[in-house]
């Protein structure tokens, strides 16, 4: 599979480059995006390479919109396992044509 398409989308989203030999980032650890930016970000990802993204948990992946210390409390007092999201789970979405 040809990933240039991939990592522009990339690029546009976040600012940062990728290439086959970046690291597989954490899409809210390492980027910086959650909350209502990550469900925006994957509504966009889901229409630019035709992806089923219906029975994707965002409450599962991501924390609520909200500031860095907000998020720390948050993950302190409430802490819930959420399952990390990686570029490479967004490349294999692709080739499957859905996002669990």
């Amino acid at each position: 599979m040809d990933n240039s398409k991939f990592y522009k989308f990339l690029k546009e989203e976040t600012g940062k480059n990728f290439d086959d030999e970046s690291p597989n980032y954490y899409i809210e650890k390492d980027l910086n995006i959650y909350g209502d930016e990550a469900e925006d970000f994957l509504m966009k990802f889901s229409n630019e390479f035709k992806v089923d993204i219906t029975s994707f948990n965002f409450g599962e992946h991501f924390n609520p919109e909200a500031d860095k210390i907000y998020l720390w409390f948050y993950n302190l007092f409430y802490k819930k396992n959420k399952k990390d999201l990686t570029i490479e789970d967004l490349k294999k979405a692709i080739i499957k044509t859905k996002l669990e």
